[in-house]
């Protein structure tokens, strides 16, 4: 930390800090909604948190009051929260475990809308160790889509609640093909750890696309695969916006759809910082 870092996190614990200047030290946002019993608080999954103090004291005591959720499996593997300036004043006892999985067992998504949840095939690939995961799961003669088969509640959003098989998967392949890239021939090749690590960085790229030029460019989702992950993250935005009271840690890019989204301008719901995202 340099001396104007040092100098700021001084001011910052001495509360001398303007209000521009607290925003710039939450750099993936945070939503604090008008009952002040329901925080969404942004992250980027591996990078730890070090929010101002006054927001440290808002979401510990909202959280050890309301309960806490963690994104996808949970807070196990978010090393943003896990090594936070807060995690170790949050109450065990108030892990509620994963927003999405409340989500799943919410019945709110639609029959027809669940084979979306096939998208997080392609989401975090490297954090969540997707490639060693399913390589553990090839036997001698698998295709890829065996091993995509028979792993579905591995990786799916949906964590193995939805029953999704062989037809759905299917046209989730098909659904995400486009140009050169189709996902259903290659999803016929021997699953080769070369061949895996190809196809799954092909859809990673195709679903969450950037440049040097336009690092955000995945937010104009310009390809199918984008597309089809953008319809799964509108069903769990507006979850969150209807969701109970608490804190729930979320991924950052979640909180900017959300407060321009109609559900969310009808609550009046503001981004405070962001200016990462």
């Amino acid at each position: 930390m340099n001396l104007q870092e040092n100098i700021q996190r001084i001011r910052q614990m001495m509360g001398l800090l303007t209000e521009e200047e607290q925003n710039d030290l939450i750099p993936y946002g945070i939503i604090e909604f008008p009952s002040k019993d329901k925080i969404l608080v942004g992250d980027m999954h591996q990078t730890p948190l070090n929010l101002p103090k006054e927001w440290v004291e808002k979401i510990v005591t909202v959280a050890n009051s309301e309960g806490y959720y963690g994104e996808g499996i949970g807070l196990e593997h978010n090393a943003a929260v896990t090594e936070s300036n807060f995690y170790n004043l949050l109450n065990s006892k108030m892990d509620k475990g994963s927003w999405d999985t409340k989500l799943i067992e919410s019945g709110e998504v639609p029959k027809d809308k669940e084979y979306v949840f096939l998208y997080a095939l392609f989401s975090n690939v490297k954090q969540n160790h997707r490639l060693e995961k399913l390589l553990d799961n090839v036997d001698e003669g698998d295709t890829i889509f065996d091993v995509l088969l028979k792993t579905i509640p591995d990786w799916s959003a949906d964590m193995g609640k939805f029953n999704l098989g062989e037809r759905e998967l299917k046209k989730f392949l098909e659904e995400i093909s486009e140009g050169n890239h189709n996902f259903i021939k290659m999803s016929e090749q021997e699953a080769t750890e070369e061949n895996l690590s190809n196809f799954l960085n092909i859809g990673e790229q195709l679903q969450w696309p950037e440049t040097k030029e336009n690092p955000n460019l995945w937010r104009q989702y310009p390809h199918k695969a984008g597309k089809f992950a953008r319809t799964a993250t509108t069903i769990r935005d507006q979850f969150l916006i209807n969701a109970a009271p608490g804190v729930y840690f979320v991924g950052a890019g979640h909180l900017k759809d959300i407060v321009e989204m109609p559900e969310g301008k009808k609550l009046g719901l503001k981004l405070i910082g962001g200016s990462k995202i």
